[in-house]
């Protein structure tokens, strides 16, 4: 009988020791809580902003300029009737292109040895046949710092050139000869009037 009591005595013991040590738990994990934040912060990531002229309609004219390696917008205004953007790339701030673009209405429309950027004392246009349309050129400035692909169709007139705070090198050269043969254009019969781009 005693025996009896003494187990009885010790099993009462470890429940109340088991219950003593779980409620020690418990109260720490409730302490953890406490102190731990309840929701997970995630830093915010600046969305690096992109902007690439693709499928643009200039008078019945869809045209989509490949200035993936130059997509920081800097200035530009973009219609149905016209259109020109400057653009850089973001580790580069000493070049930069300028697209531009005009329907057969506006005064600049024309055969392109009369089309030259202001501002730029151009050489002589070299003929070229990057995209096979109607008129093609590419034209360098006499100091080197500046080089122009343009062309016309006939339905638009249009460019990408590239300009630079030194002479332009080779490497820069093919890059914009690159960015001119990517060039595409498609004629649209119908065009959306009016709306602005």
């Amino acid at each position: 009988m005693k025996i009896k009591w003494y187990v009885l005595i010790f099993m009462i013991t470890l429940g109340i020791a088991g219950c003593g040590k779980n409620n020690t738990q418990n109260s720490e994990t409730n302490d953890l809580k406490e102190t731990e934040p309840t929701g997970m912060v995630v830093k915010d990531q600046e969305e690096e902003r992109s902007d690439v002229i693709n499928n643009v309609l200039v008078g019945n004219t869809k045209i989509s300029f490949n200035n993936k390696s130059y997509d920081q917008l800097s200035n530009g205004n973009f219609t149905q009737e016209t259109l020109w953007g400057a653009f850089q790339k973001k580790d580069n701030r000493d070049t930069y292109i300028q697209i531009n673009a005009a329907d057969k209405e506006q005064p600049i429309y024309g055969e392109i040895n009369g089309y030259e950027l202001e501002g730029v004392n151009w050489d002589q246009a070299e003929q070229v046949q990057y995209l096979g349309v109607q008129e093609e050129a590419i034209q360098s400035s006499k100091d080197n710092k500046a080089m122009m692909y343009k062309a016309k169709t006939g339905d638009i007139i249009f460019s990408v050139a590239m300009f630079g705070k030194k002479e332009l090198t080779d490497e820069e050269i093919l890059e914009l000869k690159g960015l001119a043969k990517d060039i595409k254009i498609e004629y649209i019969d119908q065009a959306i009037g009016g709306e602005e781009w």
